[in-house]
Order: structure tokens, then sequence, then C-alpha cells
């Protein structure tokens, strides 16, 4: 065979070899590709048919962005696992982020590394860092007064005390937000007026802790899960638009309610906590097997009790003017980016796979807040507005036999507790 020939063959063969390659390249290119894709679509994709994209979270990086480009002098109020993991973001931000801390029942080690350090240390799910504070101090006098942006992040209990020390230094270029509210800016008005102060802010109340947080060690808190939608009222609610231009730019979505009532009543620890631990005694106070109440403490049975007491409280709402919406919509706006499709046994799930452990022991927050300050003010307001409450008022009942330490109806916060009138002239000073 010519040289030539022989050459023009081998050719041939070599090419016909690259291309038979190049062909089972491309078939298994296709057959990794058409695989990942299948993978992707069977766990993200958001259809109808698959409810799992509707589990992701939303971004939540951008949850609380600032858009504005503005630095704000923005003041916590409270050195616990809301206030830090609060102070920690807004500090990310690039904003002036102040700390006071008002009393020494707890988190005293954390409030001495903050003052010590001048820094505090963010971890999870908003970012990771070290950022810079401005003022921590115990004096309100410090780090009041500069403030745009006043955070309460005290357990209602002690909504009084905190309003009677910021009493004397809040003035009307403010806005401060109670979180959670159950109408303790009504306490801050009065006590606005016991001091002589007349120059009121704007205030704001919020259902719940934007974040599921904990502080990890002294100066450092970790972000779990973060709610994607915040919804709020203005006290009074004229001043929600107000709100909304000036401040959601820094706190998110937040969608406006009719009246700091309807927040309060849709507080989903009202619900959720009460029942998780009062339902669960043997299990919290069990030493031998650590109690997770989100994720063993809501069996089918309990569900059915829950169900009752938010049919009570959409019973006391409906007479307050606003509208009936059931705990588990509730849930599912507030927790998901794309809430329609979420049913709510999987979403719950979801959350209870974030959720930290605990609590250990009945005498918590989750008892001792929620049961006065939510229960019992659902049950004064049903009282106002004709409204049976049984359940609830069961509830506060088998609270104050676990923990006869406390008189839970003498310290309840009350329709008597927060206004000096009926609820029809309470309704019309909220919404005029």
């Amino acid at each position: 065979m010519p040289s030539s020939t022989r050459d023009s063959t081998d050719l041939t063969k070599c090419w016909r070899r690259v291309r038979n390659r190049r062909r089972m390249m491309e078939k298994h290119h296709k057959w990794v590709t058409g695989t990942f894709h299948k993978w992707v679509t069977s766990t993200f994709q958001w259809s109808q048919t698959s409810r799992s994209q509707a589990l992701q979270k939303a971004d939540t990086s951008a949850s609380f962005h600032d858009t504005r480009g503005e630095t704000m002098e923005i003041t916590i109020v409270g050195s616990g696992h809301g206030g830090c993991a609060m102070a920690a973001v807004q500090a990310m931000r690039g904003h002036r982020v102040n700390i006071i801390k008002l009393s020494s029942a707890i988190h005293n080690e954390n409030f001495s590394t903050l003052q010590q350090d001048g820094r505090i240390r963010l971890l999870g799910k908003e970012g990771e860092g070290e950022f810079a504070l401005g003022k921590v101090t115990n004096d309100p006098g410090e780090a009041i007064p500069e403030a745009e942006l006043v955070l309460v992040y005290y357990v209602a209990n002690y909504h009084p005390m905190v309003a009677e020390r910021l009493a004397p230094h809040l003035h009307r270029d403010q806005c401060v937000v109670l979180n959670p509210g159950y109408a303790g800016s009504l306490l801050f008005e009065k006590a606005m007026s016991a001091a002589g102060n007349h120059s009121v802010p704007l205030f704001a109340e919020f259902e719940t802790l934007p974040y599921s947080c904990r502080i990890e060690q002294p100066g450092s808190v970790r972000i779990e899960s973060v709610n994607v939608r915040h919804p709020f009222a203005a006290y009074p609610s004229s001043r929600s638009k107000e709100f909304v231009e000036r401040f959601t730019p820094v706190l998110g979505e937040c969608p406006p309610r009719k009246h700091v009532l309807e927040v309060a009543l849709h507080n989903p620890n009202l619900i959720i906590h009460s029942t998780g631990v009062l339902m669960n005694v043997a299990l919290v106070e069990n030493k031998e097997q650590p109690f997770h109440m989100y994720r063993d403490g809501f069996p089918p049975s309990l569900w059915n009790m829950i169900k009752r007491l938010d049919e009570e409280k959409m019973n006391v709402l409906e007479k307050l003017g606003a509208p009936r919406v059931p705990y588990f919509d509730e849930f599912r706006a507030r927790t998901f980016k794309e809430h329609e499709d979420v049913r709510f046994e999987e979403g719950f799930k979801h959350y209870a796979s974030e959720a930290p452990n605990g609590p250990f022991s009945i005498d918590h927050r989750y008892v001792t807040e929620d049961v006065p300050m939510g229960l019992a003010l659902m049950h004064s307001l049903g009282k106002a507005a004709g409204v049976a409450t049984p359940v609830c008022e069961s509830l506060i009942h088998i609270a104050n036999a676990l923990l006869p330490q406390y008189d839970f109806w003498a310290d309840a916060r009350t329709l008597e507790s927060l206004w000096d009138g009926s609820l029809e002239s309470l309704l019309e000073a909220m919404t005029s």
C-alpha cells in the first residue's frame, strides 16, 4: 500500500476514534447533566407538585438589609439573646449600635465582655465576623437621647421597669420598637406622662423575635434561623406608614397590622410556648432525656388543643375589629418566603430542625412571660369583649398550680393594667 494511502487510512481511523470518543463524552455529559438536573429539580424545584422549595428559607442575608446606605444611630435595650443578635446584625450592616442593660438578673458575664471588648461576634445564618459597638452602658442617659431607633428586647414582664427608666430620655424624633410587644407601648406612654415628658416618640410593636438565636459564649451570638416577615403595628396605627417609610429598610419586610392588640394576640408564643411546656411537664423535667420542645412536644392530640385555643384567639380578634387568621397561616407567612404551598406539618418539622433544645425547667419564660403577658391578656380582652376563653383560662390555672411561687393572675397584663377606660375607648385611641 502506497504510503500516501496508508497515511490517509490512519488519519481516517484516528478521526473516527476522536469522533467516537467525542460522542461518548457528549452522551456522558448529557447523562450527568440530566441526572443532576433531575436531582436539582426533585429537590429544589418550585412547583405545584413539589413542596420542597417552599420549605427553603428566603435569602436571609437580605432580611434586614439597609437599602438606604445611611448610617443610623441604633440603641438596643437588653443584652440577652435577641438583643445581642440584633446588635450584631446592625453593627455588621454598618450602623452605630449602642447596648443598654438595665437589670442584673441574667447575662451579666456577657454584658461585661461586651463592655470590656467594645465588640460583638456574630455566627450563623445572617453572617459571621466581629463588629465594633458604640456605647455599652447601664445608663440610659448615655445612649438613648442620640438614638434615632430604640429597640427594646426585654422580656415583657419587665416593660414597666424599662419604660420608667427610659421615659425621661425619649423624644418625638425617635422610634421605640418593642419586641415582643404585648401592647407594652401603652405602658411606655403612661410612664412618659408620669415623668412629665410629653415629647412622645413613634411607638411600634412586633409579635416575636426575628431570629432564633442563642448567646454561645460571652460576647458571641449565633443565629440559627431567620423569620422572613415581621408583622407590626404602630401606636397609634395612623403612623404605620411613617414607620414603614423610615425603618423597614433597616428592619426588613414589615406588614402592618390593624393595631397593637392584634399584634399581641398574634404572638405565636402565647400559643406554642404555653402549651408546649405546660402539656409536657414530665418530658421537661426528665433529666435522663434532654427535652426538645419543637421536635418532641407536639403530638396530634396537643394540636387538637392548640386549634381550640387558636379558635378562642380568633374569636377575640374578631371582636377587636381584626381579621380571623389562624396560627397555622401566620406561621407559614412569617417563616417561609413562598408559603402558600407549605403544608403545616412539613413546615413545622422544618422549623423544629433549626430550633434549639429545651426548655429544661417549667420555671422558664415560655411560661413566666407568655402565660401572664400573653394568655392572661387574651383572657382579659375576651372578658371585656364578651368572648369565652375556657382553654386559655384553664392553661393559666394549670400554670399557677405548677408554679405556686408565682401568681399569674395578679401579675397579668390586662386591659385594666394597660388602659384607664373601656375597651371601646382603647380601640379608638389605637386606631386614631
